[in-house]
Formats: structure tokens, sequence, C-alpha cells
């Protein structure tokens, strides 16, 4: 489904990552929404009471696209500075459900190669 920045694509995104976490038996907690400064949406999670992301839909081009972040003290950072180049080229950019899993996918693995 895509994914765009009003009413129905934000409840789809909070919907979305917390049946993930859910269905893996996980705890997410939804805490915050923003707005870039573009109007971008921006919503944020604590995942598993110690990781916190912020997971994006905004306007590029007049295209809809997505992005996930870790959040690492009072700032957020995209996988390409948390993870390698070969790592950070595995994430999805689209606007989709779909895209956001399998980012949330590779989160996952990320965090596994850490513990």
């Amino acid at each position: 489904m895509r994914l765009k920045t009003d009413l129905d694509g934000r409840n789809s995104l909070q919907s979305t990552i917390l049946d993930y976490y859910k269905e893996r038996g996980r705890t997410a907690r939804y805490f915050l929404e923003s707005r870039d400064v573009d109007g971008g949406l921006c919503l944020h999670f604590l995942v598993d009471r110690k990781h916190v992301i912020r997971y994006s839909i905004g306007v590029d081009r007049e295209v809809y696209v997505g992005a996930v972040e870790l959040g690492i003290g009072p700032h957020y950072f995209g996988p390409a500075a948390f993870w390698s180049y070969d790592d950070m080229e595995r994430f999805s950019m689209e606007a989709t459900t779909e895209a956001v899993i399998h980012n949330l996918k590779l989160l996952d693995e990320f965090w596994s190669g850490q513990e």
C-alpha cells in the first residue's frame, strides 16, 4: 500500500510498525509525531524499551519517499551513518507498507549483530 503524508498514510504507517513488532512478540510504543521543514511526516517509536526510531514519509521531486532513522542521543541517523555502505544500500526509500516492513527487518538484522 502506498503511503502519503495525509491522515490515512499516517495511520497506515503507525499500524504497520506497531503490528510488525506485535506479530514478533516484541514491544513498540508510538510516542511522537512531528513534521520536518518540508512538511514531511515523522513518526517516532520506542522499540523493545531500548531503541528509538523515526520513520519519515516525505516528498522528493513530487514522489513520495520513506526513510527509517535510528535515534542515538538527541539526534537521528540514517543507515549510512550507523551501518556499512553496502548494508545501507539494502534499505528501501519507497513509501509503501511493504518497504516499511523490509526496512524494519533490516533494522532487526543490524540490532541482532550488535548484541
